[in-house]
């Protein structure tokens, strides 16, 4: 019944005017029976509830039901037996007018707001609302759920009311845009009539005939003008006004032959009768009539919409921040109450059969509160203290030698140390950013380009933005894991680079496109290409390459959920500049050499720590400072965290992230699994240690990438090794393993690559990051890919193949293993 009654109080006044209804009498008998029940409602719950009385609901009705009676014709509502009436006025009030009816629009909107928020008392009879889900022996929970949902859905509903009543206000006063169209031609046919009525006062045949053509040449361009419209006239009358009163005088000029194009309207409030001296004219106005009662339903039903969305949403929000982690930890505290209990009987030696007293501590935990079970805790707690400290143990121990008193001690545990450990709150100093990029797509074979679509100059003009520079071919690529810079020319290689940062759709390009302009950030990486060396493999396309799988990586956790919008931008500038001035040889060979960049930074990291020196040199020139509109200290975090993640792009690195990781995994196995990393990333320290995890992989990503890119880069970087080699031949210092082109085999180098170096490193990722299973999975066909082309070009003997076949199976099957498990981890997190 209540829900009938809101439908008809909210909407069956813009019902009946849309079917445009000619009486009164139905609308007004249903609307008083609604009135009635709104009024008994009110009234029922004014002397019942105590806590509504004077409340937001209490307000509320009143005003929604008060307003009832500005719906009813025989009390205070519109007649619709009544036309719009319009007479000649003065200058000025037209606009007073439609001030007035702007005034009354509002207030019949802010009367109807009372009768929204009868929406909330249903809602919650709504399935979606019913948390069904709920364990109902967490009875705390349940009601601190109803209550903040209650107190929520009421605000949010208050807030959206006020919005959409108070919106119009502002405008209530400026220049009306009404339509004039229907005065302004009266006016011009009253013009056009009194000229008639000259001619008609002279007597004058031929005056009287040429005023009257030339009158009914107005009326029909009048007809004319709104034959094409949705409302215009349907009626006029030649006459005279006197004192409001209008008399026809047809005799004098008789306008009943005109054809209209628009009929009597059904319902007569439909109709506007403009007068304007010796002219009246009718409107016909149902068509805007409908659409307006139309647009009004639409609006009720769209605040409607907007109080249910919301609220659920707020709703649900508290839900999962809140009240789950309440209801989980209510729920325990009942579990540890029982086991209690159960073990304060066992101590006071309670039997089953004779055991009252535990049936009424069971029945409490079934009925009471989570709060009054906390208080039979303590009581429960303080009798076992009792008990235990009453039970001594003078006749258990007494007449013991000092090894039964060492096996007592034992058995019972005492030797065994136990450590307790405080879980306190977790609060990351790198907030949450909001939104997640979206990069994803169909994919393109490696090599081929195309000329820029638009140049630096366009650019720097403005007359261009970084996404319109690539080719449509390149920047499709770059939504799949094909993408492959290798073949692309330095320009293109660049515009890559530029448009990773700023015009993908995660949110460090949102962060970027504000922070740093195009022509800087081209600069940038223009100058970082142009100090990458032309190495085999560490040149500036393998950058473009581990920027390209940083923003992939990022994109498929969503990095954005335990990642500020910073740290990514600041993975995607080291990811360019992680490699760059790189010699083509190791840390072990500069520091074996004594070369001066060893000598510099001490034998530590010193390629790395060369990297990081040029690319802030390069981040902090005049043409190419990136950082430049950034404060002092936001600049200070963002290199330490660059220098960090590059830092860790040494492979002497690489072992300690892994255990690193396995430990973070270890800790918080809970929360990665079920895809919700950024409950367990809390610190800064793992935030730091993720991101170089990220960069890091994606550096030595070459053995998950699709066979033919892992073929290709894996022979590029062992093209690099043996030139090294071949240099330390030369030199006289001993060959570095991998280094030796006429020992190590290619391909059978890479099988214990990825068994040994990669493999465990996509373990704990993907154990951390289920959704880079697609890592493993390329694993293990690039490992058997391997074995292959070890046995098509070595032609080994069945020893050795045997032995080798039994390694990658271990490996193939063990990413097996973890790219399905890492899918189920997915499904099961998506249900």
């Amino acid at each position: 019944v209540a829900a009938v009654s809101l439908f008809i109080a909210l909407f069956m006044c813009d019902i009946f005017a849309m079917g445009q209804a000619s009486t009164n009498t139905e609308l007004d008998a249903i609307l008083m029976v609604v009135f009635g029940i709104f009024a008994l409602e009110f009234l029922g719950l004014s002397m019942t509830d105590a806590s509504y009385l004077f409340g937001f609901f209490f307000w509320m009705d009143l005003l929604g039901t008060g307003s009832m009676v500005f719906d009813i014709s025989f009390l205070a509502g519109p007649d619709v037996q009544e036309p719009d009436l319009v007479t000649a006025a003065a200058a000025g009030s037209d606009r007073q007018n439609v001030v007035v009816v702007r005034a009354t629009r509002a207030a019949k909107l802010g009367a109807r707001a009372g009768r929204i928020s009868r929406v909330l008392k249903i809602l919650r009879f709504l399935p979606l609302l019913l948390k069904s889900d709920q364990d109902d022996s967490v009875k705390m929970a349940r009601v601190i759920s109803n209550q903040l949902t209650n107190a929520l859905s009421t605000r949010v509903a208050f807030l959206t009311i006020c919005i959409v009543v108070i919106t119009p206000l502002f405008t209530m006063f400026t220049y009306p845009e009404e339509d004039d169209s229907m005065r302004a031609w009266t006016e011009l046919l009253a013009l056009s009539a009194q000229k008639y009525h000259s001619a008609w006062e002279q007597r004058n045949a031929t005056l009287i005939e040429d005023a009257r053509t030339a009158f009914l040449i107005e009326v029909k361009r009048l007809r004319n003008f709104y034959s094409q419209l949705s409302y215009g006239p349907f009626h006029m009358v030649y006459g005279k006004s006197d004192n409001g009163v209008f008399t026809p005088l047809g005799e004098q000029l008789d306008l009943s032959g005109v054809e209209w194009t628009f009929d009597s309207p059904s319902r007569p409030s439909s109709s506007r009768i403009i007068t304007v001296n010796r002219v009246q004219t009718y409107f016909n106005l149902s068509r805007p009539r409908v659409l307006e009662a139309a647009a009004s339903l639409g609006l009720i039903l769209f605040i409607i919409l907007v109080m249910c969305v919301f609220g659920l949403i707020v709703s649900s929000s508290i839900s999962v921040v809140a009240l789950q982690p309440l209801e989980r930890m209510l729920t325990v505290v009942r579990e540890r109450c029982t086991q209690i209990f159960k073990y304060t009987d066992n101590l006071r030696g309670r039997a089953e059969d004779d055991s009252d007293d535990a049936k009424e501590d069971y029945d409490d935990m079934q009925h009471g509160s989570e709060f009054m079970l906390l208080e039979k805790v303590v009581s429960k707690l303080a009798a076992i203290a009792s008990l235990s400290i009453a039970a001594g143990e003078p006749e258990v121990t007494e007449n013991m030698n000092e090894n039964e008193l060492l096996v007592y001690n034992w058995t019972q545990g005492a030797h065994v140390a136990t450590t307790a450990s405080a879980t306190g709150a977790r609060a990351s100093i790198f907030p949450k950013a909001g939104g997640s990029g979206n990069f994803r797509g169909p994919g393109t074979p490696c090599g081929g380009h195309s000329p820029l679509a638009a140049t630096i100059d366009e650019l720097a003009e403005g007359r261009s933005e970084p996404r319109n520079m690539l080719p449509t071919a390149i920047s499709d690529s770059l939504e799949t894991e094909e993408f492959c810079p290798l073949d692309l020319p330095a320009d293109m290689r660049i515009a890559v680079g530029q448009f990773i940062v700023t015009s993908t759709n995660g949110p460090w390009a949102n962060w970027a496109r504000t922070n740093v302009t195009a022509p800087t950030l081209w600069g940038f990486v223009s100058e970082v290409e142009a100090n990458y060396k032309e190495n085999p493999f560490h040149n500036f396309a393998h950058a473009v390459d581990v920027e390209y799988t940083v923003c992939r990586f990022m994109d498929a956790l969503p990095a954005d959920r335990f990642l500020t919008d910073t740290m990514q931008f600041c993975l995607l500038i080291a990811a360019l500049g992680h490699d760059i001035g790189h010699l083509g040889v190791n840390n072990q060979y500069l520091i074996e050499m004594g070369d001066e960049l060893a000598v510099r930074y001490n034998d530590r990291s010193p390629l790395e720590n060369m990297h990081c020196a040029k690319l802030f040199k390069i981040a902090t020139a005049t043409d190419s400072n990136i950082f430049v509109q950034l404060d002092k200290d936001l600049y200070k975090e963002m290199r330490k965290s660059i220098i960090d993640v590059i830092l860790h792009t040494d492979v002497t690195k690489h072992n300690e992230m892994i255990k690193e990781m396995g430990l973070l995994y270890q800790v918080n196995s809970e929360a990665f699994d079920s895809l919700a990393p950024e409950t367990a990333i809390a610190s800064h320290a793992q935030v730091q240690l993720i991101a170089s995890v990220l960069l890091h992989s994606a550096d030595v990503s070459n053995p998950f990438k699709p066979w033919h890119l892992c073929r290709r880069y894996a022979f590029l970087c062992m093209d690099e090794f043996f030139a090294q080699g071949d240099l330390e031949k030369q030199a006289g210092v001993p060959v570095q393993m991998l280094n030796d082109r006429d020992k190590v085999s290619r391909p059978k180098s890479q099988i214990g690559f990825i068994e040994f170096f990669i493999a465990p490193m996509v373990t704990q990722m993907v154990h951390l990051f289920p959704q880079l299973g697609g890592a493993a999975a390329h694993l293990q066909i690039n490992i058997q890919k391997w074995s292959d082309v070890w046995q098509e070009e070595s032609s080994p003997g069945p020893d050795e193949i045997a032995k080798v076949a039994a390694r990658v199976k271990k490996v193939a099957d063990s990413m097996g293993t973890l790219a399905m498990s890492a899918q189920e981890f997915q499904q099961a997190a998506a249900t």
